[in-house]
């Protein structure tokens, strides 16, 4: 599991760092899972409104 080499190379000598840290976990552990939405893509096929989208691009930076 990659968590535990992350837990195994922390070192804390400072109780309070360390009940953060502890709290921090914690807190994390608790927080609701937000799923991603999914993005809303197409496939563009149409050559000439690729080229639209291209230009575009080009125009908003300035190079020509």
């Amino acid at each position: 599991m990659a968590t535990s080499s992350i837990i195994e190379d922390i070192k804390i000598n400072n109780p309070k760092v360390m009940e953060e840290y502890v709290a921090a976990l914690e807190a994390a552990e608790k927080a609701p899972i937000v799923p991603v939405q999914e993005l809303a893509a197409r496939r563009i096929t149409d050559p000439a409104e690729l080229k639209k989208i291209m230009l575009r691009g080009i125009e908003k930076w300035g190079k020509k």
